[in-house]
C-alpha cells in the first residue's frame, strides 16, 4: 500500500472490486500527494447512506471526486447529495463557513469521474484559494481540523502561504486516530515535530467522545509540560466541540509522572500509590526506577482484589521514562495503553528497542523545512567534518525518515517533500551562516540578519523571530541584554527574554538561552554560537535549536570558528541548497568505532542521584539534601537536561545555601 494513501475499510473492498486500487495508488506514491479513499466522512461517527457501492476520493491540491461503483445513477446522485449534506454540517460545526462559504459556492469544486477513465492529474486546481478551499474540505471531512482564523486564502507573500497552509493528517496519523487496534500497548515512536502530542489530543478526544465510562488519565515526565497539558486539553476539546463537559480527576486525569506526598492528585505514580494503598516513594526513597518497580510487585500481590484504575492512559514522551514506569501503567490500565515517544531526541543516545518495536514510526518532521531538518542534522553529527560525530545504521536512518543511497565512498541522504513547504522554491535558502565581521558586535550581527529578513517578508511579526544563545558561558547574558536595548531602538519592538519570563509571548521577540526553548517554534530562527566545538551536547543543542524554525534558520558564528570546517560545512549546505539532497562521506570503520566514545550508553543519571553524588563531596547535611534535590527539580524543567548546566546550577545553589 501506497504510504500517502489512506483507504477507509468499507471503501477497499469497492476499488479492489472496480480494479482502480492500483492507480489510486499510484498516483498518490508517484506524486507524493496525501490521498483519502472514503465512503463517508471519517470526522461524523453518524453518517449513513442508502447507497453503499460508490466513493469519494479526496487528495491535497485536487479537487474532490466521487465514483459511482454500482452502476445506480438515481441512487449515486442521492448519496452526493448527503454527503455533502454531511460537509455542510461540518462546516459549520468547526466554523470553516467563513472561509470556504456557502454550500452552493464550495460544491462547484467537487467532481464525477468514471473508473474507467481515472484521471486524477487533470483534477489539479489551478487557484491557489481555491486550492485551500479544497485542502480545508479535505481537513473537515478526515478530522484534522484547522483553526481557520489563522488562514489566510488569499496569501501571497511566502510567510503567510507557509503559516496558512492547511494541515492534513497523513497516512498513519489517519490511521491512528480512527482505526488503531491490537495489542493492549499501542507504541509511536517520531522525531521531534512529527506530531506525536497532537495524535494523542486526538485519540484521547476520540475515546472521551465516544466512551461515556471510560477512566482515561494522561501524563508526561515534565512538571511544566503537564501543567500545560491540562491547559490545553480543555482548549483543543473546545475548539474540536467536544460536547461532553470534562469531569477532570473522576473520568479525565492529567498529571506529570512522579507527584507529592501531600496530593494524591498530584502524579501519575503518587495516584496509584493512593489508589492501591501502597507506600508512596519520594525523592528521598531512591530512583523512580526503583520505585515503580518496587510498586510493581506490591501491586502485583494484591491487585486481585482490586479494579484496574484506568481504561486508557497516554504517555506523552516516553524516553524520558524507565521502563519500568511504562509497566506500571499498563499494569494500572484495563483497556489499552498508548506509548509516544522521540526516535532522536538526543543525536547521541543509541537507538533502542522502542523503536524497533514500536507499532508506528511517525518519520515525518511537520515543524522543519526538510532542507533545514537535513542539515541541522548534519551540523549536530559533523557530518561534513573529518572524523564524523556521529553515523547511523541504515535502519537508523530509515526510521528518522531519510532515504540512503550509496555511490562509491559516499551516501547520498535525501527526505520527501511535505504540503506544509510546497510553495517554497527549489532553490530557496532556508538556512544560512555567517562569521562575525572584524568589529561587528553580536547585536549588530544579529540585527543586520533580522533587517535583512524584514526587507523580504512585508508581514512579519517581531513574534516570528526568535534568537538562540547556544554557549553557556557568561558573556551570553550581556549579550542578550544589549540585544534588548538595541532591538528596541532599531524597531522599536518588545523583546521576550525567555529565561525570565518563562512564558512564550508569542507577540514579542524571542530570545533565549538553549535551555528554556524547547517546544517552541518560530518562522525564523537565528542561533548564536562562538565557534562549532565538538562536544556532543553543544552539537545536540546545536541540530535541536537550528530545527525550531519553519521557514529559515540563521547560526552565527564568533570569530574564533575554525574557516577550514565552516568552508566543509558550507558546500554541504549549498549542495543541499540547490539539490535537496545531503551528500556526504562515509566514514572508514575506524571511525564509526570511534563514536562510540561519545555515545550515551547508559540511561541518563536522575537529579537526585547527580545531587547526592555532589554533595558526597561536600559537608552537606541530609536536610540541604533534600532541600538541593527539591531546588534543582524546580529549575531543570526537561528531563534530558545538560549535566554540565546542572553542575553550574548546584553548585551556586549549594554556595548559596551556605552562605544563607
Amino acid at each position: 500500500m501506497s504510504s500517502y494513501c489512506f483507504i477507509a475499510p468499507d471503501a477497499l473492498e469497492l476499488i479492489e472490486r472496480a480494479q482502480i486500487k492500483e492507480n489510486i495508488e499510484s498516483f498518490s506514491e508517484g506524486n507524493k500527494k496525501q490521498t483519502y479513499v472514503l465512503c463517508r466522512p471519517l470526522s461524523k461517527d453518524d453518517a449513513t447512506y442508502d447507497y453503499d457501492d460508490a466513493v469519494v476520493i479526496f487528495s491535497s491540491g485536487h479537487r474532490p471526486f466521487f465514483i459511482d461503483l454500482g452502476n445506480n445513477p438515481e441512487a449515486f446522485e442521492e448519496y452526493k447529495a448527503d454527503f455533502l449534506e454531511d460537509v455542510s454540517f461540518l462546516s459549520e460545526k468547526f466554523k470553516y463557513r467563513e472561509k470556504i462559504g456557502r454550500k452552493k459556492n464550495w460544491m462547484l469544486l467537487f467532481e464525477t469521474l468514471d473508473p474507467s477513465n481515472l484521471n486524477i492529474e487533470s483534477l489539479a486546481v489551478q487557484s491557489p484559494p481555491d486550492g485551500r478551499r479544497v485542502d480545508l474540505i479535505t481537513s473537515l471531512v478526515v478530522g484534522s481540523i484547522n483553526d481557520v482564523s489563522k488562514i489566510s486564502l488569499e496569501a501571497t507573500d511566502l510567510l503567510e502561504s507557509v503559516k496558512s497552509k492547511i494541515i492534513l493528517f497523513d497516512t498513519d496519523q489517519t490511521s491512528f486516530v480512527f482505526r488503531s487496534s491490537g495489542s493492549r500497548k499501542f507504541v509511536i515512536q517520531g522525531l521531534a515535530g512529527s506530531g506525536k502530542t497532537e495524535l494523542l489530543l486526538h485519540k484521547m478526544k476520540e475515546i472521551y467522545s465516544n466512551d461515556l465510562n471510560a477512566k482515561i488519565a494522561f501524563t508526561c515526565y515534565n512538571k511544566i509540560l503537564a501543567s500545560s497539558m491540562k491547559d490545553r486539553i480543555p482548549v483543543f476539546f473546545d475548539f474540536m466541540r467536544v460536547e461532553r463537559q470534562i469531569d477532570w480527576n473522576k473520568k479525565l486525569f492529567c498529571f506529570h509522572s512522579w507527584g507529592s506526598g501531600r496530593d494524591p492528585h498530584s502524579g501519575m505514580y503518587r495516584y496509584i500509590c493512593h489508589h492501591y494503598e501502597i507506600p508512596f516513594g519520594s525523592l528521598q526513597a531512591g530512583s523512580f526506577d526503583s520505585l515503580c518497580k518496587k510498586a510493581i510487585k506490591e501491586i502485583s500481590a494484591i491487585q486481585e482484589e482490586k479494579d484496574h484504575i484506568f481504561d486508557y492512559v497516554f504517555i506523552d514522551e516516553s524516553q524520558d521514562f524507565p521502563k519500568s514506569f511504562i509497566d506500571l501503567c499498563e499494569m494500572t490500565t484495563k483497556k489499552r495503553v498508548f506509548v509516544a515517544g522521540d526516535v532522536f531526541q538526543n543525536i547521541f543516545r543509541p537507538f533502542d528497542d522502542d523503536v524497533n518495536g514500536a507499532d508506528m514510526v511517525l518519520k515525518k518532521c511537520y515543524r522543519t523545512d526538510p532542507k533545514n531538518l537535513m542539515f541541522s542534522h548534519a551540523l549536530g553529527m559533523g557530518l561534513f567534518e573529518t572524523p564524523v560525530l556521529r553515523w547511523l545504521k541504515p535502519n537508523e536512518w530509515d526510521s528518522c525518515g531519510y532515504k540512503i543511497e550509496e555511490k562509491n565512498d559516499h551516501a547520498l541522504l535525501s527526505r520527501d517533500p511535505l504540503r506544509r513547504f510546497e510553495d517554497i522554491p527549489n532553490n530557496f535558502e532556508s538556512t544560512r551562516i555567517y562569521s562575525l565581521k572584524e568589529g561587528q558586535t553580536i547585536s549588530d550581527s544579529i540585527l543586520d540578519i533580522v533587517q535583512e529578513i524584514k526587507s523580504r517578508h512585508q508581514t512579519l511579526k517581531q513574534g516570528d523571530i526568535a534568537v538562540i544563545f547556544l554557549d553557556k558561558d557568561g558573556y551570553i547574558y550581556d549579550a542578550i541584554s544589549d540585544l534588548k536595548i538595541a532591538i528596541k531602538e532599531k524597531f522599536n519592538w518588545d523583546a521576550n527574554i525567555s529565561f525570565e519570563s518563562k512564558n512564550s509571548h508569542p507577540d514579542k521577540f524571542f530570545i533565549s538561552n538553549i535551555n528554556n526553548a524547547k517546544g517552541l517554534e518560530f518562522p525564523f530562527v537565528i542561533c548564536f554560537a562562538a565557534n562549532l566545538n565538538r562536544n556532543p551536547s553543544f552539537r545536540n543543542a546545536l541540530y535541536t535549536m537550528m530545527a525550531r524554525s519553519f521557514l529559515e534558520s540563521h547560526l552565527v558564528l564568533g570569530r574564533r570558528a575554525n574557516t577550514e570546517v565552516l568552508s566543509s560545512i558550507s558546500i554541504g549546505l549549498e549542495h543541499i541548497t540547490q539539490h535537496g539532497v545531503m551528500n556526504v562521506r562515509i566514514p572508514s570503520p575506524e571511525e564509526i568505532a570511534s563514536q562510540k566514545e561519545l555515545i550515551i550508553l547508559n540511561e541518563q543519571t536522575s537529579i537526585e542521584e547527580h545531587v547526592k553524588q555532589f554533595c558526597a563531596t561536600k559537608s552537606a547535611s541530609p536536610r540541604l539534601v533534600a532541600k538541593l534535590i527539591k531546588r534543582m527539580n524546580d529549575i531543570l524543567e526537561d528531563s534530558d537536561y545538560d549535566e554540565e548546566y546542572l553542575r553550574d546550577m548546584l553548585e551556586a545553589e549549594y554556595k548559596r545555601n551556605m552562605i544563607l
